[in-house]
């Protein structure tokens, strides 16, 4: 009998060790398995790629127009003409805008859309390239198409923000919110806004119009 209880003592240790070991493989299996696979180095091309064609944008400056404060300095008139050259090149203007009866202004001062020209590194932009003729405008402080000094005006003043160079002619009137050196002149044909980008990165710069105002930034 004592030699019986001898083994049993002796084995039952074994039993707990051996337990301990299938447990602890366990653990460390389920730990190993939680590790995210270490991609291959196709993976990191690819990963490189993705990051390459779709880089985060940066704001590098931004002015805005209070288009309200436009109205009441100036005329309403020359508010809507600067709305419409934003949105006349856009799929909205087919919602304010027909040859027969012209823009319906009363719906594109509601309206908010935004867009973006692009300004690549080592290109020149152009306000009269972008803007200059087509229909819809209207006579606003005794011009037809009134309104496009202000919008090239907080065009200008974002690119002066960021420190690009520019070519204008300043305004002979004031533009509400802006100081005289950074407001612009723009005759069709004649005097224009050019925008220039000698930085070495491409850029563009957006535009948002809201009911308010219009803000353009300039984004690299």
């Amino acid at each position: 009998m004592a030699s019986r209880s001898s083994r049993q003592q002796a084995v039952f240790p074994h039993e707990i060790i051996f337990a301990a070991v299938l447990l602890m493989s366990a653990v460390i299996a389920c730990l190993l398995l939680s590790l995210p696979a270490k991609p291959s180095k196709a993976g990191h091309s690819a990963q490189a790629a993705a990051r390459k064609s779709n880089p985060a944008s940066t704001r590098l400056g931004s002015a805005f127009l209070d288009l309200e404060q436009l109205a009441g300095a100036d005329s309403i008139d020359e508010a809507d003409n600067a709305r419409w050259s934003l949105v006349r090149g856009t799929p909205g203007a087919s919602g304010v805008y027909s040859a027969g009866s012209g823009v319906d202004w009363q719906t594109l001062r509601t309206l908010s859309q935004s867009g973006s020209y692009d300004l690549p590194a080592g290109t020149t932009w152009s306000f009269n390239d972008t803007f200059g003729g087509g229909p819809g405008y209207k006579t606003a402080s005794g011009v037809l198409a009134g309104g496009q000094c202000v919008l090239a005006t907080v065009f200008r003043a974002a690119a002066i923000q960021v420190g690009l160079p520019n070519q204008a002619i300043p305004h002979q009137w004031p533009v509400p919110g802006f100081p005289m050196d950074e407001t612009v002149t723009i005759w069709w044909g004649r005097d224009d806004l050019r925008l220039h980008n000698p930085s070495g990165q491409d850029l563009k710069l957006d535009w948002e119009l809201t009911p308010q105002g219009i803000a353009i930034s300039i984004q690299s």
